[in-house]
């Protein structure tokens, strides 16, 4: 009796990793349409320098963002593809992808103690869209993925210091 307990655990886990598989060639049968009638090359997603590192490369990304629809497009479904396990480290997979601690240092979300508002960017959108394109995580609460990318620029300059705390120890 045990053993076919176990058993059935074993078979609601494996439906549960299939059923994960399904979603995710549902997210991509869905998103065909808008990519099939016009083909947009991977290779310029690979023209722009990621992690951007400084103000000058961000802004150029912002106005690429902004003016071409189908770059945006192309970006959000390239970044919906990091996935992860919970919607948490999705965000943070995403963030650390398109930036540099040294960059998120100087933004705050709202913009507060003289920081530049990171919810205004184009990218900050990008993000949450690309969160909400991935199968699973299309019921997480915007407030919630707000919270993490909050988390994410204040510990940005902590960070910074403990990677030079551990260069400094090595």
């Amino acid at each position: 009796m045990a053993f076919l307990k176990i058993e059935l655990k074993q078979i609601q886990s494996n439906q549960l990793v299939i059923l994960n598989h399904l979603e995710s060639l549902q997210l991509q049968l869905e998103d065909q349409p808008w990519t099939s009638n016009k083909h947009f090359p991977v290779s310029q997603l690979n023209d722009c320098p990621l992690p951007i590192d400084n103000n000058t490369d961000l802004q150029t990304f912002e106005e690429k963002i902004a003016g071409d629809n189908e770059f945006r497009t192309c970006l959000v479904k390239e970044l919906t593809y990091i996935g992860g396990k919970r919607f948490k480290a999705m965000v943070r997979r995403i963030m650390y992808k398109l930036c540099t601690d040294e960059l998120l240092q100087h933004y705050s979300y709202n913009g507060k103690k003289g920081k530049t508002p990171f919810c205004s960017l184009s990218i900050c959108s990008v993000i949450f869209d690309a969160v909400k394109k991935q199968g699973k995580f299309k019921h997480v609460c915007q407030d919630e993925i707000e919270e993490i990318i909050k988390y994410i620029l204040v510990q940005a300059p902590f960070t910074i210091k403990r990677h030079i705390k551990k260069k400094i120890t090595k």
